[in-house]
């Protein structure tokens, strides 16, 4: 009986030697060490951004202000950048805007001058609208002022006048049906005259012509009307000399 409680007490010991979960005869359980320790975290590390693989401190601050995500941002800014920038192969490319009533020589010679420059189209476009503009605006403010200027010398020329002025006016108006013509068809050619001249001393010139187209003593210089000398106001010789076809 002692022998088999030995040999029972060895397999006992066998099998526990075996399975190290099995509390020794009589003892406590043994500790489990494993669970026990918490395992070692793994350091955090940051992926370097790509800024940082720019040495030069001058674009990478750039690069900072200009707040772009990633290389496919700044390529894509660069791409939209270039073709707002690129120079045409020709100036013929630009097609300038050329204001109403203009040939457009002008717009064809500025267009050379964009192109050695080396101005893009879109620029180029925009200079020559603001150009047209500014030029708009001085023509009429230069209308402006001539019409303004005209106004005053009328009423110079009606106080000059006095209660002479409507039949010396009309005595104009029969000179210019006379010399350049009537409605529009004079238009053109006494706007031209009051360019050179002013409004009143258009208004002088054509009443001093109707006065000596009345008195019959309009013809050219040195030559003779209907045995009449020539004109002694230089203003009426010179409208001889401007209108030869009146002295025929």
């Amino acid at each position: 009986m002692h022998a088999l409680n030995k040999r029972f007490l060895l397999t006992r010991l066998l099998r526990e030697a075996a399975d190290p979960d099995t509390p020794p005869a009589g003892g406590a359980p043994a500790a489990d060490t494993g669970a026990a320790t918490p395992p070692t975290a793994e350091p955090q590390t940051t992926a370097p951004s790509w800024r940082d693989s720019i040495q030069d401190d001058g674009l990478k601050a750039f690069l900072d202000g200009k707040g772009f995500e990633s290389p496919g941002d700044a390529l894509k800014a660069l791409q939209d950048l270039e073709g707002k920038t690129v120079i045409p192969e020709s100036a013929e490319a630009y097609q300038l805007p050329v204001p109403e009533g203009q040939d457009g020589a002008f717009a064809i010679e500025a267009a050379k001058w964009m192109h050695e420059a080396g101005v893009p189209v879109a620029q180029a476009q925009a200079l020559a609208e603001k150009w047209n503009a500014y030029q708009a605006e001085q023509a009429q403010a230069a209308d402006l002022a001539r019409q303004q200027q005209g106004e005053a010398d009328v009423a110079a020329l009606r106080k000059e006048w006095g209660g002479q002025y409507d039949a010396n006016l009309e005595l104009g108006r029969r000179a210019v049906r006379a010399f350049v013509g009537q409605g529009e068809d004079a238009g053109p050619t006494l706007e031209k005259i009051e360019s050179a001249l002013g409004a009143a001393e258009t208004f002088r010139l054509f009443h001093r012509i109707g006065k000596h187209l009345g008195e019959g003593t309009l013809a050219p210089e040195g030559g003779e009307r209907g045995g009449a000398a020539a004109p002694a106001d230089p203003d009426a010789a010179r409208a001889a000399r401007m209108f030869p076809s009146m002295s025929k």
